[in-house]
């Protein structure tokens, strides 16, 4: 299991970062969408710059990766804690990854 460090705030509303998840390095957009009816934060990975995964929201208590159809490899992604705010991401809030 690994956690993926997240930051909250407005300065950090368009994060990118690399993480090693098993044999995967896999490049992380996080993005907070203001502009939704219920303001959300999404997230979007890429490896070797081709997307694998868009738009998945990060509802708390949910596999994130569920009803993606991901390759086997990359395992799954869990988001568990509160809701998630603009201020409140990575704090009261974790998004989880265990291998396949």
């Amino acid at each position: 299991m690994i956690e993926i460090a997240l930051r909250a705030g407005s300065a950090n509303a368009h994060q990118r970062f690399t993480q090693r998840l098993g044999e995967n390095l896999l490049e992380f957009r996080v993005n907070f969408l203001a502009y939704q009816e219920v303001p959300m934060w999404a997230l979007d990975i890429y490896r070797d710059g081709a997307p694998v995964a868009l738009g998945m929201g990060l509802c708390a208590g949910a596999v994130i990766t569920e009803g993606y159809n991901l390759p086997a490899d990359i395992g799954r992604l869990y988001f568990v804690g509160a809701e998630a705010t603009l201020d409140n991401l990575g704090k009261d809030n974790h998004l989880v990854w265990l291998p396949a």
